[in-house]
This record gives C-alpha cells, sequence and structure tokens, in this order.
C-alpha cells in the first residue's frame, strides 16, 4: 500500500513538472510582420516586427539606465504593508474632465424606450407612441402593458444594478442604452480597473490599478509586486477600494481582469465580493468606433480619439517578459514601463468612457 503511495505521488510530480514545462514553453503572443488590421477578442496576443524589435531594444537601454537604481529611487511610493506581507503602492493624481449623463436624463432616456416592455417591438413602440404612450411611465394604466411597466418603474427606482441586467435582456451589451444606464450612478462611484499578469494559466497579477473619479480629478492607486509572494498584499490593497456601491469601468475586464483576479482571490482562499455592475468600454468602443480604426486596441483607440502616442511603452503582451528580466536580473529598469503603462491604460479609460457619453447623447 505504502509502495503504490509512492509510486503514484512519483507519478504525479512527474505530470506536474511536465505541465509546468509545457507551459513556460506556450508563447503567449506572435510576431506579425504587417500590420494588417486585427481586431482582438479577448487581450492582445499578437505583436508587429517593428513594434517588437522597438520593445526589446527599450529593454536594453533601461536594463543599462537604471543598473543599480532602487525603485522607490525611480517611482514615488510606499510600502503598503497588511497582515499577508507588503507590496508597492504607487499614488498620483492629476487634472481630468469627465462628462457623464446626469441621472435624470439617463432616467428620461431609458423610459423612452418602450421596446423595455415585453411583448413591445419596433412597431408596437410606433404605435403606442402615435397613441400617446411616449414613455414607459404613460403604460402604467394600459390594459396589456401596464403590470410590467409598473415593474419596471419600481426596478429603476430601487435597484439600479437590475435595470442593467433588463435591459441586457432585450439590447446587446453595446447598446447605447446600456452606457446610458451608467449615467444612474455618479462619476465617484466607478471603480477603473485594469491590471498586469505574468501571462495566462493562473499565472500571478504583478500589478494591480485602480482610479477614481472626483470632481475634475483622477486619483490612481497601483499596487505593485516587487516579488511574487506580495500578490496576496497587492489584492488586499485592491479590495480595499471595493464597495457594494461601486460600479466597475473596465477595458475586456468583464471577461478578463474579474475572472482573473477572481480566480487568485481563490487560490489565496481570499473573501472579494466582486460582483458589482460593470461597465466593460471594449464592447462600447467596438460599436462606436470599429468602421472607422485598424483595431480597437487601447492604445488605438488613445491614438485616434485624442492623438496620444505613448513612447517607451511596453506592448501588454511582453509584460511578463519584461518582468521576467527584472525578476531574473533584479534590475527595475523593464519594471518602470509597465506602471506607467498601467497608469495611462486607467486614465484613458476614463476618457474613453467620457468620449462615448459625449458621441452617443
Amino acid at each position: 500500500m505504502l509502495e503504490n503511495n509512492a509510486e503514484n505521488k512519483a507519478v504525479f510530480s512527474r505530470i506536474g513538472k511536465r505541465w509546468r514545462e509545457s507551459i513556460d514553453k506556450v508563447k503567449e503572443y506572435d510576431v506579425r510582420e504587417d500590420e494588417q488590421a486585427i481586431d482582438t477578442e479577448f487581450i492582445p496576443s499578437f505583436l508587429f516586427s517593428l513594434e517588437y524589435q522597438k520593445a526589446q531594444e527599450l529593454k536594453r537601454r533601461l536594463l543599462e539606465k537604471y543598473k543599480g537604481v532602487l525603485l522607490e529611487e525611480a517611482i514615488q511610493g510606499e510600502r503598503l504593508k497588511t497582515g499577508e506581507g507588503s507590496c508597492y503602492h504607487i499614488e498620483n493624481q492629476e487634472k481630468i474632465n469627465i462628462n457623464i449623463i446626469n441621472p435624470e436624463k439617463a432616467k428620461e432616456k431609458i423610459l423612452s424606450n418602450l421596446k423595455l416592455i415585453y411583448g413591445i417591438g419596433r412597431a408596437t413602440e410606433y404605435f403606442l407612441k402615435k397613441e400617446g404612450y411616449r414613455t414607459i411611465e404613460d403604460l402604467r394604466q394600459h390594459p396589456r402593458f401596464g403590470l410590467e411597466s409598473i415593474r419596471f418603474l419600481q426596478t429603476i427606482n430601487d435597484n439600479r444594478s437590475e435595470v442593467i441586467n433588463w435591459i441586457g435582456r432585450w439590447f446587446p451589451k453595446s447598446h447605447p442604452l446600456m452606457l446610458c444606464a451608467s449615467g444612474l450612478w455618479k462619476k465617484e462611484d466607478f471603480i477603473i480597473l485594469d491590471i498586469e499578469t505574468m501571462g495566462f494559466f493562473s499565472r500571478p497579477i504583478i500589478l494591480l490599478g485602480v482610479a477614481q473619479v472626483s470632481a475634475n480629478h483622477i486619483s490612481t492607486h497601483q499596487y505593485f509586486l516587487e516579488n511574487i509572494k506580495e500578490e496576496v498584499a497587492a489584492l488586499r490593497g485592491f479590495l480595499s477600494h471595493i464597495n457594494k456601491n461601486n460600479v466597475f469601468l473596465t477595458f475586456n475586464g468583464r471577461t478578463f481582469d474579474i475572472p482573473y483576479i477572481e480566480e487568485r482571490l481563490a487560490y489565496y482562499r481570499m473573501k472579494g465580493e466582486l460582483g458589482n455592475p460593470h461597465f466593460d468600454i471594449l464592447h462600447f468602443s467596438r460599436r462606436a468606433w470599429r468602421k472607422e480604426l485598424p483595431n480597437c486596441r487601447l492604445t488605438t483607440l488613445e491614438k485616434y480619439l485624442f492623438g496620444i502616442e505613448r513612447e517607451d511603452d511596453v506592448p501588454s503582451a511582453l509584460v511578463p517578459e519584461f518582468y521576467e528580466t527584472y525578476l531574473r536580473s533584479k534590475n527595475i529598469g523593464p519594471l518602470i514601463p509597465i506602471i506607467e503603462h498601467n497608469q495611462q491604460d486607467l486614465i484613458t479609460l476614463a476618457n474613453i468612457f467620457s468620449r462615448l457619453h459625449k458621441e452617443w447623447q
């Protein structure tokens, strides 16, 4: 019996070792020669040849520039200490002008769409409006649609989160009415989120970025791992920003960031409720600009919408490679563009959100 157990352990050990070796060999990006129009369905997993070459040259220059320099000397921050350890916390604030539809106007636009009521399609809505039923409120006394209209009115008054689900039953997640629903919250309620990871296959998160807007400022908080053991502390720092009243604003975060964070929390058996309402800017951006732009990568949107071209930026696909270079060399050079890239992503997300509201109002 003991011999069988020992043999089983040896077998599982070999399987685990081979599995890890196979994962380490996985190439998580492709280098492409021609800059054809490509749109990503998950996260940026390709690089143009020139983009790859520039990144490798950037890494070489950074290793030379930051040789012997400490992280706190290059990027101002502080050690965040928790009961589970510590991580490096970077906080910044800058001016920003974010315009989103106000709650009253958002409610007005939503209630004017009669198709949110079961049984009402485009043709029925047309005839109902000709009869004087201009809003869902007008339908309260309607013999067929009255009860459902009353139920929706109770929902929009008492449960904003459920309004998103209700709209989602009748319209795609990229529909302008779904973006309009974001106006039911104040801009201070939004948690703008972006993470950087070591890749796929349940690898660690190396940087969690969070931003919040207040008045005409945006505050960014970044929780960075100087080594992999600091992931729990970084997750704890991230969770300190989240409460039940928050709304998530991400770029492909519904598919990637949030599930990834949930998986890492489960790995460490940490509690964290991330079921907050969620507006994913990627879906809206595709609907708004897909036909006008070569692709809907965040940096492409940033370039065409705001005229911003990043200098010395690390492509998302190369973040794991840059971080691994830091771990091997103990040179902080490759970390600098990762941190700057993440912070710029947060600010660009806020600006795209504002632009979408302007375009679709």
